[in-house]
């Protein structure tokens, strides 16, 4: 029989073992409502919810997207806090709602975990009312949850440790309310954690898409998470089919039943690329610089820049320290939409490795005007230019010519183009008819028509799909949520301040370069001795081949 010593033990050793670990207060100790059922429900933590423990804690931004019906709110917005509360005296916590109703809810919800947890494990209550809960520690020191409706105001005064944003996507006041508690926050070291579904129709939608699609760009410091539908091991398979046969439309169940970021980011009218950016959910930043050519070895070189207008996933592949000697034909194509460079739309070009089927490097400007990207242009696609096999017989000689590069002919456009026709730079060319309709004529680069459009719009839908490799631009994903078929028939990003699409046409005209080519990449494998042996070590030791 144990003594009233082992039970002082058990509890001591219980309370410490909290103290270190959230997840063994939530695996221990946590009990949620089962409103289906109408009773208390141990919770067990799903994998993909003990995934995101450590981010809960450690970060100080924190964005979540979620499906409904997946715990986040009773984990990150309820049980989190409280842990908080209950191991650290003076600890405030706020958590903000979009009205009374729902803030007095999510007190509640802290309250029927609290009440389910031994008396011995928690501080004593100093205050318990609809809105503030109170814990007293020892020397009268005291810990906050407090839980109000919208106000502008947010965490200032006396600032909070953590500030919860509930259901951001339903807060009208959501943007003002972010930056009114943003810099004290920051300032003191605390933490901002904003919930939401994808809900388009709500007021605060614009404010979470805006930081949800940032965080992916790098443009903020905020963690994201997301839960699909199936974050919940318990729906099977054919969960959403059979939503949607209980009479919820398509629409609506991408908005409450997201399966991929792509999705719960896709535009209100239902988004042009729609499922074909399904597996496309895992953005990542690449290295950002500027090209720069060597005046007299002629070299290009990548110079690290912050600042500059290039982004590089992958250098070309003969420059890289595993390389292997082989060289490619026909490797990279580069597309190119083209602004004024005025600080309103930007020029975009990316390029594609037709080998790896992905995109490994993107220029991407709103300052840079026509004659300057076509230099721009010039270099990158020197920088990824494809190898030619010009060998004779047992005499192997290697030559070198610049990427594709497929530029749509705007206003803008036909200034690049005739400049790089200037350059001697391999572009995009199309047969069309002559004006007098005598015979055929070379036309440069690609038209800027509806129906262009719509082919150019297609075929990367088509590519999104069946590529092999990885798409890592969050910007080019951002844009591509918001790209629709408007009433009237014109296909263009979503209406609202702020939003573009040039990437979404950069990386079509990327695609049509990439087609235009024909045939895949052909290796071209130079002598095992002589020539390659020689070039290969000469590369290295010059640090020609070096990434």
């Amino acid at each position: 029989m144990n003594t009233a010593r082992d039970e002082i033990s058990y509890q001591i050793e219980e309370c410490r073992k909290v103290w270190h670990s959230f997840e063994y207060f939530l695996d221990e100790y946590v009990w949620i409502e089962d409103k289906e059922n109408h009773t208390d429900l141990k919770l067990e933590l799903w994998p993909k919810q003990r995934e995101i423990l450590q981010i809960i804690i450690n970060e100080k931004l924190i964005i979540i997207l979620k499906t409904q019906q997946v715990g986040l709110t009773w984990l990150a917005g309820c049980a989190y806090p409280l842990w908080q509360e209950i191991r650290n005296p003076l600890d405030l916590t706020v958590a903000i709602s979009v009205n009374e109703d729902m803030s007095q809810e999510l007190l509640q919800r802290v309250y029927f975990i609290l009440d389910r947890l031994p008396p011995w494990l928690y501080p004593p209550i100093k205050t318990r009312t609809k809105s503030v809960l109170e814990f007293q520690h020892i020397n009268n020191l005291v810990s906050t949850f407090k839980s109000l409706p919208t106000t502008e105001m947010g965490g200032q005064g006396k600032t909070p440790n953590r500030l919860i944003l509930d259901e951001t996507c339903k807060n009208r006041l959501i943007r003002e309310i972010y930056n009114a508690s943003y810099p004290g926050i920051q300032k003191a070291g605390g933490q901002i954690i904003s919930i939401s579904n994808s809900l388009k129709t709500g007021a605060g939608w614009g404010w979470t898409r805006d930081y949800y699609t940032d965080s992916m760009k790098g443009k903020n410091d905020a963690k994201r998470i997301f839960l699909a539908w199936n974050a919940d091991p318990s729906r099977p398979k054919d969960f959403r089919a059979r939503v949607k046969m209980a009479g919820m439309d398509d629409h609506e169940i991408k908005e409450r039943y997201p399966e991929s970021e792509a999705e719960a980011l896709e535009a209100a009218s239902g988004g042009y690329f729609g499922d074909a950016l399904k597996r496309h959910n895992n953005p990542i930043p690449g290295v950002k610089g500027r090209l720069k050519q060597d005046k007299q070895t002629k070299e290009i070189e990548f110079i690290p820049d912050i600042h500059g207008p290039l982004e590089v996933w992958r250098h070309p592949y003969h420059l890289i320290k595993k390389w292997d000697g082989v060289f490619y034909t026909k490797r990279y194509a580069i597309g190119s939409d083209v602004s004024e460079g005025l600080g309103n739309t930007y020029s975009v070009a990316p390029v594609k490795d037709r080998l790896l089927d992905e995109t490994v490097a993107k220029l991407r400007s709103n300052r840079i005007d026509a004659v300057d990207w076509a230099e721009q242009l010039r270099l990158l696609s020197l920088y990824y230019g494809n190898h030619i096999d010009r060998s004779e017989g047992r005499k192997f000689k290697l030559d070198k010519e610049t990427a594709l590069v497929c530029v749509e002919v705007n206003g803008s456009g036909q200034t690049t183009v005739k400049e790089l026709i200037k350059k001697k730079v391999n572009q995009y060319v199309r047969m069309v008819p002559d004006v007098v309709g005598s015979g055929l004529t070379h036309q440069y680069g690609w038209p800027e028509t509806p129906d262009a459009k719509y082919e150019l719009a297609n075929d990367l839908k088509q590519w999104f799909k069946r590529m092999r490799g990885r798409l890592y631009d969050a910007i080019l994903i951002d844009q591509c949520s918001i790209f629709i078929i408007h009433p009237n028939g014109r296909l263009a990003h979503e209406e609202g301040v702020g939003k573009f699409d040039d990437d979404v046409i950069g990386y079509g005209l990327m695609e049509q370069a990439s087609l235009f080519m024909g045939e895949g990449p052909k290796k071209i494998i130079p002598p095992v001795t002589g020539w390659r042996a020689d070039k290969l070590e000469e590369g290295k030791k010059a640090g020609i081949w070096a990434s």
